[in-house]
């Protein structure tokens, strides 16, 4: 008996001290705490996603995994104190993550399988009730009363609203907007119990709702449905919500992680308590900002100055870095080479010195075929009479030439003829003389396609001096160059008219102004206001006022010269410069024909309306040689023209505004 009682301390012994060392081993761990964004409870998010934390924890053995559910403003904050090493946050919550705190996304959820079809991407639905006959598409929801889950959620507000804007209605003026908060339900009932004419919700809440029996599918009808998914769906397709990295955490637990998720077992116990199916490989989220910086979301709330210079400080930085970083590498690589190459030629040593020197410049040879072949960016080698002696896969990627089909020629060949001779001479001037050139040229593709790109081109001598190849480098810069382009009209540009706006009127009435004082010449500025459009607009509505608006831009700028300019100022205010003018008489009959024009009916939808035009004008120099001041002369006559009974010509006189009229 005294044998066993020691034999089952000794066990009870061993026991506890294995728990023990069981306990200080996991208190010992490293924490790993990942933020969930809890758009219902915190207590059913920690529920949901506690098994996912669990499964890390038996996958990973040197950290402790927990769940943190947070609100918005309390995920911000423990982002911005580090408090996160992973993150799981909805996609437009991960874009500003991303720009703010650099986040990396490692996976996207698989939110369900349906048929076969694994569901990574999301949309937007727009709902109203089936007995809503006033309510059939897009256009029935201007004047409406809608309900959206919040101004940022993107399934819930911001897809339905980048897809109405693009149908050219904007819901923020056009309709009354009312927020419910999280979770989606809330908009479905609020439609349901008719407070909302329509309403915005996620793809699959309205499938889930019918499922559990809370609502009925047929009381319902979808605006703007689309076929290509198997769930109710109005708007495009993003993906799902991301798992992300800090930028603080270790990228080899960061690793780890990804690796366990994305070899999670699809529909497990451990998914089906969250709701989801899986994990997949992280997809593109570059749509999602798109769409952001389109609507000023933050942090895309501000318009950044854009012009050449910003082209260059905020892309070409990356480009050049890897570029030169391209070119300093093979530049040394081939130059190292050559080196090796002439010793074996100059020098008589021995046969082991000599294999020792052949197994370096094979080493750098591999080396430099490596990042030859491997590069992202095209790169194109020629000889010293500018013969192309090799291309790498990125340069037949990007020009859709096969390399078998410029070997032997020219880059002359990818010209787009969009320079002129003078710009291609500067080009040689540069390479010929300081055997270096570098900057942005369009050239073209195979198929006949423009791109842009951005170039570098070195010659590489030998240790004489002389040059032995040429080496071009570039990458494709067609869509920032695009970009560039659109915030220019953007900027530039009235949205309605597609005339100039008050920014760049300024600027090419600046140029007219300078143009009228080298030719000793006048030039006319007019102010024109429109008659009678107030009860357009209050008749018949923005809509066709809108249209008005159009038609009258198109009707003066059929009128007026090439060397004039016109632009939109205001609602129904235009101003036109006339240039080149001898004498003043030379402008009466330009203002009697925007007069003439103006006075013909316009015809929209069916309706007949006329409208007339309040015009003032003002001389340069006379008058003023400041393009503000002329602006404000002309605005005084114009007013002068609506007191004396509208549809008429006042001319500007600093002396006795009465004295000059043209009807």
């Amino acid at each position: 008996m005294k044998i066993r009682s020691c034999v089952s301390a000794i066990v009870f012994l061993i026991f506890s001290l294995s728990l023990s060392a069981d306990s200080i081993a996991e208190k010992t761990k490293n924490e790993a705490v990942i933020g969930v964004l809890a758009f219902r409870s915190k207590a059913d998010t920690l529920q949901e996603w506690q098994p996912l934390a669990s499964y890390l924890n038996s996958k990973i053995s040197t950290h402790h995994f927990s769940i943190l559910p947070l609100s918005y403003i309390e995920f911000n904050k423990a982002v911005h104190a580090g408090k996160l090493d992973f993150m799981f946050t909805n996609p437009e919550h991960f874009i500003y993550l991303s720009a703010k705190y650099d986040a990396s996304r490692m996976a996207t959820l698989i939110r369900a399988n349906i048929n076969g079809t694994e569901l990574t991407k999301f949309g937007g639905v727009i709902i109203a009730r089936s007995d809503r006959q006033d309510i059939e598409n897009l256009n029935d929801l201007r004047e409406k009363n809608i309900a959206a889950v919040d101004e940022l959620s993107l399934g819930g507000y911001l897809a339905q609203r980048v897809l109405l804007q693009e149908n050219g209605i904007d819901i923020t003026k056009e309709a009354t907007l009312q927020y419910t908060d999280m979770p989606h339900d809330k908009v479905v009932y609020i439609v349901e119990s008719g407070s909302a004419d329509a309403g915005f919700i996620r793809t699959g809440v309205l499938e889930k709702m019918v499922k559990e029996g809370r609502i009925n599918r047929n009381d319902f009808k979808i605006i703007h449905p689309m076929s290509n998914y198997p769930q109710s769906l109005s708007t495009a397709l993003y993906p799902e919500w991301p798992f992300a990295s800090s930028k603080m955490t270790d990228h080899i637990l960061a690793n780890q992680v990804m690796v366990a998720l994305l070899t999670l077992p699809y529909g497990s116990e451990i998914t089906k308590t969250a709701g989801y199916y899986g994990w997949n490989i992280p997809l593109s989220y570059e749509g999602i900002r798109r769409v952001m910086q389109t609507l000023r979301i933050k942090p895309y709330d501000t318009v950044p100055p854009f012009s050449l210079k910003d082209v260059i400080h905020q892309y070409a930085i990356f480009i050049i870095i890897s570029l030169s970083g391209v070119v300093a590498l093979l530049t040394f690589l081939i130059t190292n080479t050559m080196r090796l190459a002439r010793t074996l030629r100059l020098k008589s040593e021995s046969l082991e010195n000599q294999i020792n020197i052949v197994e370096e410049s094979e080493k750098y040879l591999r080396r430099a075929a490596n990042v030859f072949h491997n590069s992202r960016e095209g790169i194109v080698i020629t000889n010293p009479q500018k013969t192309i002696i090799e291309v790498n896969e990125a340069f037949c990627k990007l020009t859709g030439y096969a390399r078998d089909e410029v070997i032997g020629k020219k880059p002359i060949i990818l010209r787009s003829g969009m320079h002129e001779k003078e710009f291609y001479d500067e080009l040689d001037k540069a390479i010929n003389v300081e055997g270096s050139w570098r900057g942005e040229i369009w050239n073209k593709k195979k198929n006949g396609e423009m791109y842009a790109e951005f170039l570098r081109i070195d010659a590489v001598r030998d240790t004489n001096g002389e040059i032995e190849n040429y080496i071009g480098i570039f990458s494709d810069i067609t869509e920032h160059k695009q970009r560039q382009e659109q915030l220019h009209h953007m900027a530039n540009y009235d949205p309605l008219t597609n005339l100039p706006n008050r920014y760049l009127f300024m600027t090419l009435a600046e140029k007219i102004l300078a143009f009228s004082k080298r030719k000793n010449s006048k030039a006319v500025i007019s102010f024109l206001d429109l008659d009678g459009f107030k009860q357009v607009n209050d008749t018949h509505g923005h809509e066709v006022g809108d249209n008005v608006l159009k038609q009258v831009a198109a009707r003066l700028e059929k009128v007026l010269r090439q060397s004039d300019a016109i632009a939109r100022i205001g609602g129904d205010e235009f101003v036109i410069v006339f240039s080149n003018i001898d004498s003043i008489s030379e402008v009466h009959p330009l203002l009697d024909r925007i007069l003439q024009v103006l006075k013909e009916p316009f015809q929209v939808n069916g309706y007949i309306m006329s409208i007339g035009a309040s015009v003032g004008a003002s001389f340069y120099p006379d008058h003023g040689e400041e393009i503000e001041m002329l602006v404000r002369h002309a605005d005084a006559a114009m007013y002068r023209s609506k007191e004396n009974g509208r549809n008429q010509v006042t001319y500007y006189n600093q002396d006795n505004m009465g004295l000059f009229f043209e009807k």
